[in-house]
C-alpha cells in the first residue's frame, strides 16, 4: 500500500471519528439543556404552584426553538434567544412547545371551571366541563351556520347553556376559573366594559382569561388604524352598545383580502376606497336605527394589545394583566395572549 493511500486511510478515519464524537457532542448537548430546563420547569412549579393546574408556556423556549428550527441548530441558549429576539418573533418562527391554537387553550388543565364565549360553530375547546354564551342560542346558531354557507358546519355548534341578553356576560349566574373567546374580543363595542364583565365571571385572584384574536397585519383588517388608547376610552365614556358609524365605514370600505400568507409574503395590498361601499355604510348604519351591526371595533397587533392591557391596568379601568403573549406564527392571521386577575 503506498504512503499516499495509508495517508487518505488515515484521515478518512480520522474525519469519520471527527463526526462521530461532534454527534455524540451534539446529544449530549441536547440532552444537558432538556435535563436543564426540566429542572426550572420543577423548580418553578415548587416555588410558586399555579392556580387551578394551569402551567402555561413561555413565550420562548429555547429548546423548542432549536428543534422546530433546522438553520439555528447547535447554537446556544443565548445565541438562540438573541436570534429570536432580533429575528425570530418577527419572521413569526415557533419559540416555545406550542404549535397549535388548540395548543394554546390545552394548556387549561382537564376538569377546570371554563366558559367560552360565542364559539358559534366553532368552539375552541370541546369539554364536557366547557360551558359556552353566545347572543343565540344552539337552533338559531345552526340556522345561522347554514345560510353562511359550507364554511361553517351546523353540527359542531355547541349547545349554548348561556343565551346573553341585555346584561350580557354579566346575566350569567356562575363563575369559571377561566374563561376562552376566539375572535370575540375585536367584536366588543366597549372594550373596557367587557374586560370588567368578564373579570366579574372569573373566579378571582389568579385565575384567566385565554384570549384569540386577529393580528391586524395578516387580516382584512390590514390597512386600517391601530385602535389607541383614546378609541378605547371614547368607546367606554359613551358607554358603547353598538359600533359605530366609523366602524361601519372602516369595516365595509377598507377591508381587504383574507389570506393571512399573502400578507406575510406580499405586504400590503393595493386598495381604492370605493365611494359607493362608504355611501352603503352610511345607509346600513342608518337603517339599522340603533340596533347592533356586527364588525370589528378593535384592531390589534401583539405589542400594541399588551400596551393596550398595560394602560387600562394603570388607569384602574381593568383588573388584568397580560401574564403571557404569544406573537403571531408565520402564515396565521391571530395572535394569543393570557390575561391574569
Amino acid at each position: 500500500m503506498s504512503t499516499m493511500l495509508i495517508v487518505a486511510v488515515a484521515l478518512a478515519l480520522a474525519l469519520a471519528l471527527v463526526s462521530v464524537v461532534a454527534i455524540r457532542l451534539v446529544k449530549q448537548h441536547r440532552r444537558t439543556r432538556r435535563q436543564r430546563q426540566e429542572q426550572l420547569h420543577r423548580a418553578a412549579r415548587m416555588a410558586s404552584p399555579p392556580p387551578y393546574g394551569l402551567e402555561l408556556a413561555p413565550e420562548f423556549e429555547a429548546l423548542a426553538y432549536e428543534n422546530a428550527n433546522q438553520d439555528l441548530q447547535g447554537m446556544s441558549d443565548a445565541q438562540l434567544r438573541e436570534h429570536y429576539e432580533s429575528f425570530g418573533r418577527a419572521e413569526g418562527r415557533v419559540a416555545n412547545r406550542l404549535r397549535t391554537r388548540t395548543d394554546f387553550v390545552e394548556q387549561i388543565a382537564p376538569g377546570t371551571a371554563v366558559l367560552e364565549i360565542g364559539p358559534f360553530a366553532n368552539p375552541v375547546m370541546v369539554r364536557p366541563e366547557v360551558r359556552y354564551c353566545d347572543v343565540l342560542d344552539q337552533a338559531a346558531l345552526r340556522e345561522r351556520a347554514r345560510g353562511i354557507g359550507p364554511d361553517y358546519d351546523p353540527d359542531k355548534v355547541p349547545f349554548i347553556h348561556y343565551v346573553l341578553g341585555a346584561a350580557a356576560l354579566d346575566g350569567i349566574p356562575d363563575v369559571f376559573d377561566a374563561v376562552v373567546s376566539s375572535h370575540s374580543i375585536e367584536h366588543q363595542p366597549d372594550l373596557v366594559h367587557h374586560l370588567q364583565q368578564v373579570a366579574r365571571r372569573l373566579n378571582g385572584a389568579g385565575s384567566r382569561y385565554f384570549v384569540l384574536m386577529p393580528d391586524k397585519r395578516y387580516c382584512f383588517d390590514r390597512l386600517m388604524a391601530e385602535s389607541t388608547i383614546a378609541d378605547v376610552l371614547d368607546a367606554h365614556q359613551t358607554r358603547s352598545k353598538v359600533h359605530s358609524l366609523r366602524s361601519l365605514i372602516e369595516h365595509r370600505a377598507l377591508i381587504t383580502h383574507c389570506d393571512a400568507e399573502r400578507y406575510w409574503t406580499e405586504g400590503d395590498p393595493a386598495h381604492r376606497i370605493d365611494a359607493a361601499a362608504v355611501r352603503n355604510a352610511i345607509t346600513e348604519w342608518r337603517d339599522s336605527q340603533g340596533a347592533y351591526v356586527d364588525v370589528h371595533a378593535w384592531r390589534f397587533t401583539p405589542n400594541s394589545f399588551a400596551d393596550m392591557m398595560r394602560l387600562l391596568k394603570e388607569l384602574e379601568l381593568s383588573p388584568f394583566e397580560v401574564e403571557r403573549l404569544y406573537p403571531s406564527r408565520l402564515n396565521s392571521n391571530e395572535f394569543w395572549a393570557v390575561l391574569r386577575l
